[in-house]
């Protein structure tokens, strides 16, 4: 029992880790003045251009997948509740990281990596075309407000793939799924809300 729970905590400290935010701090940038004021890679990209960037992204994509998929590897950890629940602690590690007094970041590159623990790359594929035909259509940029509908856009898409799983089985993705929305929707509710105010 104890191992899952370290797990667990692991896995939130591994997510907690604003990686952004420190490589801002090396490059003398500070994130609360770019865009949103989010400390996530989309800013850090923004900010010093799209090798940093694409570094920053890496990182938050691979804290979400590790070391829970380590631990899977090594057959240390087989209950998939307790894997959903620590691809979640990442996923909640980023979005209220102790590293910032617990704002923390919009969390989306870090679910990326927590959906491809769970999924083996089904729904990071999914979420992933939903953001390039998405991008297709705003090829010059967007705004705050149109990234966060996008991310919105695409966990709706996602649902129909997680009844399904959960329909032949596979409970624990319900559990991830449920509570990575919840996350999502509360860190972007005002990006959504400015969204949808301009929609109508």
């Amino acid at each position: 029992m104890w191992i899952n729970f370290l797990v667990i905590f692991l896995q939130f400290i591994s997510g907690s880790i604003m990686y952004s935010y420190i490589l801002a701090n090396i490059l003398k940038v500070d994130l609360s003045k770019v865009r949103d004021g989010n400390p996530g890679a989309s800013n850090l990209w923004r900010a010093v251009g799209w090798k940093w960037g694409v570094l920053a992204l890496i990182l938050d994509y691979l804290k979400g997948a590790f070391p829970i998929s380590l631990f899977v590897a090594l057959g240390i950890v087989k209950n998939n509740y307790i894997i959903a629940l620590s691809c979640l602690a990442g996923i909640l590690g980023h979005a209220f990281s102790p590293m910032l007094n617990f704002k923390g970041g919009k969390a989306v590159a870090v679910s990326f990596g927590a959906w491809s623990v769970l999924t083996k790359w089904e729904a990071p594929t999914i979420l992933g075309t939903v953001f390039t035909i998405f991008t297709i259509f705003k090829p010059k940029g967007t705004t705050v407000e149109e990234d966060a509908f996008r991310v919105l856009i695409g966990f709706l898409v996602l649902l129909p793939y997680v009844l399904y799983k959960f329909y032949l089985g596979y409970h624990p993705i319900l559990l991830l799924y449920v509570g990575n929305l919840i996350v999502i929707l509360y860190k972007h509710w005002k990006d959504l809300r400015n969204y949808f105010n301009t929609m109508f």
